[in-house]
C-alpha cells in the first residue's frame, strides 16, 4: 500500500487504487528500489462522522500472487482509505492488484456515504506477497523491523517501492531494520524507474531506535 494524501469525498460506493512502478538505486535521504506502490481502494461497510467500518468478506482466490509488488491493500470501508493516518491494519485486506475490481464488487454494495477528509495512509501497513498469497503486514511487528539495538534501525520516507519525494510531517516516516531489504518485498522486478526526485532530509529531531519489543521505531529528540 502506499503513502500519500487521500481525499475522501462525500460520494457513493466505490474507491480507487493508485500505483506507481519503479526501479532504482540509492537516492539522497534513503534507498529507493523498483516496483509498485499502492494506496487503498475500497471495501464494504458504512461510515459516518469521519470514522468508517466495513466487513471482511471472502477473498478466496483473489489473494493469490506471483511475486513482489503484486499486492495492494483494500480499505474495507469502501471509501478508499480512512481519515486517520494511524488507521489500523484491521481495516484493510490484502488482494492481488489485478483482482481489486472483483473484491470491490463483492464487498461494496449499495450506496455508501464517505466522510470528507484529507489523510495520509499509514505507511506501516503493507500488502506483501508471501508464500504466493497476499498478506496484510504491520511493519512495526514484522521481521522487517526486528532489531537488537538502535544501530540496527534506519529511517525511510514511506514504505512504497520508491521512497516518498515529499514529507507530510512525520506521518509518512517509518523505521525498519537496516539489515532487511525492504525494497525486495515491495518492489516489482523490472517495474521501471523511480521519479527523478530526491527524498527530503530526515528531520534532525527524529532518531530511529530499537523499541522495547525489539522492533524498530523512531523517537523525537528535539523540536
Amino acid at each position: 500500500m502506499g503513502s500519500g494524501v487521500l481525499l475522501l469525498a462525500m460520494v457513493a460506493c466505490g474507491g480507487s487504487t493508485s500505483s506507481s512502478e519503479g526501479t532504482g538505486g540509492t537516492s539522497s535521504g534513503g534507498t529507493s528500489g523498483g516496483g509498485t506502490s499502492s494506496g487503498g481502494t475500497s471495501g464494504g461497510g458504512t461510515s459516518s462522522g469521519g470514522t468508517s467500518s466495513g466487513g471482511t468478506g471472502n477473498v478466496s482466490g483473489l489473494d493469490s500472487c506471483s511475486g513482489p509488488g503484486t499486492c495492494v491493500l483494500f480499505a474495507t470501508n469502501c471509501c478508499g482509505g480512512y481519515c486517520d493516518p494511524a488507521a489500523p491494519l484491521s481495516g484493510y485486506q490484502a488482494v492481488n492488484e489485478q483482482k481489486v475490481t472483483e473484491l470491490e464488487a463483492t464487498l461494496c454494495t449499495g450506496d455508501i456515504m464517505c466522510p470528507g477528509c484529507v489523510s495520509v495512509d499509514n505507511p506501516a501497513n503493507l500488502a506483501l506477497c508471501r508464500g504466493q498469497k497476499c498478506q496484510a503486514v504491520d511493519l512495526k511487528k514484522d521481521a522487517l523491523s526486528a532489531c537488537q539495538s538502535d544501530a540496527d534501525c534506519r529511517l525511510r520516507w514511506g514504505s512504497d517501492c520508491c521512497e516518498d519525494c515529499a514529507a507530510f510531517g512525520t506521518d509518512n516516516l517509518i523505521s525498519y531494520s537496516a539489515s532487511q531489504n525492504l525494497e525486495a518485498e515491495v518492489c516489482k522486478p523490472g517495474g521501471g524507474a523511480c521519479p527523478p526526485c530526491a527524498p527530503p532530509p530526515y528531520p534532525k529531531s527524529v532518531l530511529p531506535v530499537c523499541g522495547p519489543d525489539k522492533h524498530c521505531t523512531w523517537t523525537l529528540v528535539g523540536p
